[in-house]
């Protein structure tokens, strides 16, 4: 028989509300399983199963960073996690996050395994995430382990917001500079070369090119934006398409500057989750292939995917390490010079801390190479307009004479 998901609204043994969703075939049998968990229930209601893309899409990394911080604060406590995701859930706001929590809440307390639980919401978590769990689940270091999750997830989200912040002021300018040049382009340089050619003055070659882009913008305007929303379009489809975001990662690692930083968080982001992948108890092939996939950069990937083929063969971890070309050389010694995985983790922890500090530098620094970029970028825009508008003024200044 099918099952449908009902909601409640009940009292636990303390008097206190709580809401929470299960799956039965009727209302009936619904309310059966609210009192085998020792609650009355005041209210049930047929819902939606929860699950889906919906919850991707409205519970943030900031939400799962915050929600493992206290399971893990909740684990070492020695407060059953059933009972503490209850506890979270109950002081929730986000209606989406609070619903998943007791659902998971509801399959651990109903005797599935704390992974399982959570591997229902792998879209939300994600692979890593979730594979390290269940590696801490058999070690029985859940709480060390989530304690060691969140801090990468903090700490994942704190490079994004300083990358973020470091591209928002050069992001501004280059619009408002785009919105300026726009105006200049099609209202002011044409009307000038109107007036200069009716007082017979030979237009010069920068006055003309501006002169038609304003034309063409003015008269296929419908053509720009086409062009434009189709050219997001294609960089978007390539960057979700494995072989198209290959290639622009290959380009990526390969600028100056932005491929250092590239290479900063990849490195950084490997390591931690190595590191915690060893401490959970997940052997060496097995984490090395987990902490590739973490990167979440395809060119990486396929080098950690490689390494654990050679290691299955029967090759040692330093031989197979000094090969790879995604990882700088100082990270290379230090995973070579691990013996065990005690040793390798602690090396990853170190690798980790050294290449986050130089990714904030990095971010924090790359406001010096953009805006010397974007000062000279401007200055040549104003150079072209200036000269486009000033060299026929003194032709017909000359004429005039």
């Amino acid at each position: 028989m099918a099952t449908t998901t009902y909601k409640y609204l009940a009292l636990d043994e303390m008097g206190e509300r709580v809401r929470g969703r299960v799956s039965a075939e009727n209302e009936e049998r619904a309310i059966d399983q609210i009192s085998g968990l020792g609650y009355t229930a005041l209210k049930v209601s047929a819902s939606n199963a929860v699950g889906g893309g919906l919850f991707a899409k409205r519970i943030s990394s900031l939400d799962i960073a915050a929600l493992t911080r206290e399971m893990s604060v909740l684990v070492e406590a020695n407060i059953p996690i059933a009972r503490g995701l209850h506890s979270i859930a109950k002081h929730e706001k986000n209606v989406a996050l609070r619903d998943m929590v007791l659902d998971i809440a509801m399959m651990i307390e109903s005797g599935s395994r704390i992974t399982d639980s959570f591997g229902k919401y792998r879209h939300v978590f994600g692979d890593v995430y979730v594979q390290t769990l269940k590696a801490a689940e058999k070690s029985g270091k859940l709480g060390t382990v989530m304690s060691h999750l969140s801090d990468m997830l903090e700490r994942n989200i704190e490079t994004a917001q300083q990358v973020k912040r470091a591209l928002a002021y050069p992001l501004i300018v280059l619009c408002f500079v785009t919105l300026a040049l726009g105006v200049i382009t099609i209202f002011v340089v044409p009307k000038f070369a109107t007036i200069f050619e009716a007082n017979g003055v030979e237009l010069p070659l920068t006055t003309r090119v501006i002169r038609t882009m304003g034309e063409s913008m003015t008269q296929y305007w419908w053509a720009y934006i086409l062009g434009a929303v189709g050219t997001v379009f294609a960089l978007v489809t390539t960057w979700k398409n494995e072989r198209g975001r290959y290639g622009i990662e290959i380009v990526l690692h390969k600028l100056p500057y932005i491929g250092n930083m590239f290479t900063c968080v990849t490195t950084a982001r490997f390591s931690r989750v190595m590191s915690i992948s060893l401490d959970s108890g997940i052997d060496v092939i097995e984490s090395l292939q987990v902490a590739g996939h973490a990167t979440g950069r395809p060119v990486f990937v396929k080098e950690c995917d490689m390494m654990c083929a050679q290691m299955r063969t029967g090759e040692a971890l330093e031989d197979v390490i000094n090969e790879c070309h995604g990882l700088p050389s100082f990270a290379r010694r230090l995973f070579g010079a691990g013996k065990d995985s005690d040793e390798l983790a602690r090396s990853g922890s170190i690798i980790a801390r050294h290449y986050d500090r130089l990714s904030d530098h990095l971010a924090k620094n790359i406001n010096t190479l953009v805006e010397p970029m974007m000062t000279i970028a401007m200055a040549g825009i104003v150079l072209l307009v200036a000269l486009s508008v000033f060299l026929p003024m003194w032709q017909m200044v000359r004429i005039n004479k």
